[in-house]
């Protein structure tokens, strides 16, 4: 039996810079690998059929194998649905990874652009997912560049639920304008540095609360109630808040727990989880 973790991530920073002739939008972000698997059962709203990016995935390696892979897929699914930590990302990418791993031990082993090439057309967030770490990524978010990513601290809460699609569709076109938040972060990354908290953030976040008004109201709540800088990551419904030590992020991840939002400290994993 193979084990592999599947990380939680947040995006530090995200621009969108436009929107591509394909329909897709072109963005800038910075994504790091979390030390979190696990936020108490959030299966639910989960889809069980071929839609699901575990089975899309599992699809994507036999292909891969030329059908001459035989395994079972269990899937322990306890991140948060729709909550913008790339849960369904993480999944698929631990299934891929999983399935190489396989197929290496047959001496089969799938050549590495090929799995990248996979994980591409599984979704925008899973190359970044598959790669671990810290990651730059552009284009539609399958062009990555390797960050070297200092220990960094912070608390992850989880605001609401909101629709990545949704959010997109309710973009403005002043807000499809890159403002280097993403070009900075990774500028301090690569130096060693904490990024600082005024270049986090999500160029999503208004188009999120417009789409789901409900996250508007709970994300200013967050705010308002445990009183520090939480950015959206990505299109949401999570936030995150950068933090100086393990003390200081799991102090505001009880704050913001004891205002009825669910949330715990995280650290950044360098490198992607171990296959065991």
């Amino acid at each position: 039996m193979i084990v592999v973790p599947a990380a939680a991530k947040v995006n530090l920073a995200l621009e969108v810079t436009g929107r591509r002739p394909d329909g897709y939008h072109d963005v800038a972000t910075v994504i790091v690998a979390l030390d979190w698997h696990d936020l108490g059962p959030a299966a639910g709203g989960v889809p069980d059929g071929p839609e699901n990016l575990v089975a899309r995935a599992a699809a994507s390696l036999l292909r891969l194998a030329g059908g001459g892979l035989d395994a079972e897929v269990w899937l322990d699914k306890r991140l948060p649905v729709a909550a913008g930590v790339g849960g369904g990302s993480a999944d698929a990418a631990a299934v891929l990874r999983a399935g190489a791993a396989l197929l290496r031990r047959a001496g089969l082993a799938p050549p590495e652009d090929a799995v990248a090439a996979a994980a591409a057309e599984l979704g925008s967030d899973v190359p970044a997912a598959l790669a671990g770490g810290a990651v730059l990524a552009t284009g539609r978010g399958e062009l990555l560049t390797r960050l070297p990513c200092p220990p960094l601290h912070l608390a992850v809460a989880v605001a609401g639920e909101s629709s990545t699609a949704a959010a997109y569709a309710a973009l403005l076109n002043g807000e499809r304008r890159g403002d280097g938040r993403a070009g900075r972060v990774a500028e301090r990354l690569a130096a060693g540095r904490p990024p600082t908290s005024d270049d986090c953030g999500s160029a999503l976040e208004a188009a999120a609360c417009r789409a789901a008004p409900l996250l508007g109201e709970q994300l200013c709540r967050l705010r308002a109630r445990v009183g520090a800088d939480w950015h959206l990551t990505g299109s949401g419904g999570a936030a995150f808040a950068l933090a100086g030590s393990p003390q200081a992020a799991a102090e505001l991840a009880a704050a913001a727990l004891a205002a009825g939002f669910p949330a715990r400290g995280c650290r950044t994993i360098p490198v992607p989880a171990e296959v065991r």
